[in-house]
C-alpha cells in the first residue's frame, strides 16, 4: 500500500497596507464645473452615480453632469471625451 501525502494550503494571504495621502486638489468648490460620471458596467454602479449626481445637483445647482458608461474594464473609448468635456470626474466600481 502506498503512501499519499497531502499538502494543505491556506488561502489567507499576507495583508499589507500602505498610508498615502489624497490627491491635491486645486478646487476649492464644484460651483460652476462640469462633473463626468464614469459607469464601469458593474451591478448597481449606474444607480450610485445617479444618486451621487442628484445630490451634486442640490448641492451645487450650477454644475453641469456628464454621464458615461464603460461596457468592458479595459474599454477606454470614452476616456478622452470625458478628458475633453469635464473639468472633473467620478469613477465608480459597485456591485
Amino acid at each position: 500500500m502506498s503512501q499519499e501525502m497531502i499538502e494543505i494550503v491556506s488561502p489567507v494571504g499576507q495583508s499589507a497596507s500602505k498610508k498615502t495621502g489624497l490627491a491635491l486638489r486645486n478646487r476649492g468648490s464644484l460651483q460652476g464645473l462640469r462633473v463626468g460620471l464614469l459607469d464601469n458596467n458593474k451591478p448597481n454602479a449606474d444607480k450610485f452615480l445617479g444618486f451621487v449626481g442628484e445630490l451634486l445637483k442640490r448641492r451645487h445647482g450650477d454644475i453641469e453632469i456628464i454621464a458615461k458608461r464603460k461596457l468592458s474594464r479595459t474599454e477606454a473609448e470614452v476616456l478622452p471625451e470625458l478628458i475633453a468635456r469635464c473639468d472633473v470626474v467620478i469613477n465608480a466600481f459597485a456591485d
